[in-house]
């Protein structure tokens, strides 16, 4: 081939293979995130961080217990529970959630995928006081876990879809636990029973052979229900039926990774427990309603000082932290650097984007679903007694200790391998008893 005047025929043949070369690179190796020295990439000020691999991700839950419960349930798919009532923090609103479910399958009705109720200060970013499952939730995942695992239950969407609802009866508006105070001093009921009682109650609104579907809408049902009156198979695995978002699920790997690399920690972010890594603590001082036994635990310095203890004598000083009160973190770090931890939090590890995209798509509630997986993992964890937060984290922990029968005897309320819980033994029964973890 001729070249033109003037072009040396070592410089094209060069030029030649470079192209060559960044051809076989695209092709073959296609460059998603470039160097940020390279002067065109938009976000060369910004720290990126590669993909994390989602680390909190699980399959639909397809459980033997949870069949078992379903194939012997009394079908009647013309009633229909509609649960939208659910609120608070993660912890709150997720075993409201699982109570309704539960008592769905006692009832062998049909439900609505749960909506939940948002906070007042987040009304206005939803247009109601409510919104959607994925709030916090995998919608797709509760739906594909109940039709794997209790193939009975009917479930729709949404309440539009509900079959033949213009023949509806309702919605009839019931608070759960109130059957169960008619009959029991503890408001909690077996789900055998509180079927028979919502059986009763139902005829007052509806005759007994009435037709077309039959609405109720379950008001919120937080800690009331006896977990432990159902198989401990069924207990220990009907929690995954719910799993956080997809999004925040990246996010917490995201924080992970980069606490991992930061800190230079020999561990497998896969595995459930991250041992001789860093304590997780989740600090919970506002004390406005708490009873006189619990204003003691509920102040910082109080708190603060159990946790670093509690680091010490794990032989750890790093530490992760969490709190209801944003405000409280960076003093917990300077106090806790004077006792020589180190101390870091979300927002010290998401960089760029990530921490952008946190703090302006994500409410308050969302954001501590990050904490709440964070925490899961954490080598050891501290809390105190009357944040059901703590409590929530504690007990899903829980599940991976031999420990069986005795966390419950010690000097602190809760007392397991991996994690502790502060407060008088005893103090807040409703937890342990009616928490699903």
């Amino acid at each position: 081939m001729e070249l033109p005047a003037g072009v040396n025929r070592r410089y094209a043949f060069l030029a030649g293979i470079l192209l060559l070369a960044i051809w076989c690179w695209v092709a073959f190796d296609r460059p998603y995130i470039f160097p940020s020295h390279v002067p065109w990439n938009i976000y060369s000020g910004t720290p990126q961080a590669r993909p994390a691999l989602d680390i909190f991700d699980y399959p639909p839950l397809d459980s033997s217990a949870i069949k078992h419960v379903c194939s012997k349930t009394q079908w009647n798919q013309s009633v229909t529970f509609i649960c939208d009532d659910s609120s608070g923090n993660v912890a709150e609103v997720r075993n409201s959630i699982l109570n309704c479910v539960r008592y769905t399958i006692a009832v062998g009705g049909s439900l609505v995928v749960p909506r939940i109720t948002v906070r007042e200060a987040d009304e206005d970013l939803f247009g109601s006081n409510t919104t959607e499952l994925d709030y916090m939730f995998d919608t797709n995942h509760l739906i594909n876990s109940l039709m794997a695992s209790c193939p009975q239950m009917r479930i729709y969407k949404a309440a539009s879809t509900i079959a033949n609802r213009q023949y509806a009866h309702g919605p009839i508006l019931l608070i759960p636990e109130s059957l169960a105070r008619k009959v029991s001093k503890t408001g909690m009921l077996p789900a055998e029973e509180w079927r028979g009682l919502f059986y009763q109650w139902l005829l007052q609104y509806v005759a007994e052979d009435a037709k077309g579907p039959i609405i109720v809408r379950l008001g919120r049902s937080y800690l009331e229900y006896p977990i432990h009156d159902d198989d401990d198979d069924f207990v220990l695995h009907f929690g995954k039926i719910l799993k956080v978002r997809q999004d925040i699920r990246r996010l917490a790997a995201t924080v992970l990774r980069t606490l991992s690399s930061t800190y230079s920690l020999p561990i497998r972010l896969s595995e459930p427990i991250l041992e001789n890594a860093f304590v997780g603590v989740y600090l919970s001082t506002d004390d406005e309603g708490l009873p006189e036994a619990d204003q003691k635990l509920a102040r910082y310095q109080v708190q603060s000082q159990l946790y670093l203890n509690q680091a010490f004598s794990a032989n750890l000083s790093l530490v992760y932290v969490a709190s209801e009160l944003g405000h409280e973190i960076p003093k917990f770090i300077k106090d806790a650097s004077l006792q020589n931890f180190t101390v870091t939090a979300k927002l010290d590890l998401l960089k760029g984007k990530d921490r952008d995209d946190l703090l302006r798509d994500f409410t308050t509630d969302q954001q501590a679903l990050v904490d709440y997986l964070i925490l899961s993992k954490t080598s050891d964890f501290a809390g105190v007694g009357h944040s059901s937060f703590a409590w929530n984290v504690a007990l899903a922990r829980h599940l991976y200790t031999t420990q069986n029968g005795d966390e419950l005897d010690g000097p602190q309320m809760f007392d397991d391998a991996l994690s502790l819980i502060y407060g008088t033994p005893g103090a807040h029964p409703e937890f342990p008893a009616s928490m699903w973890p």
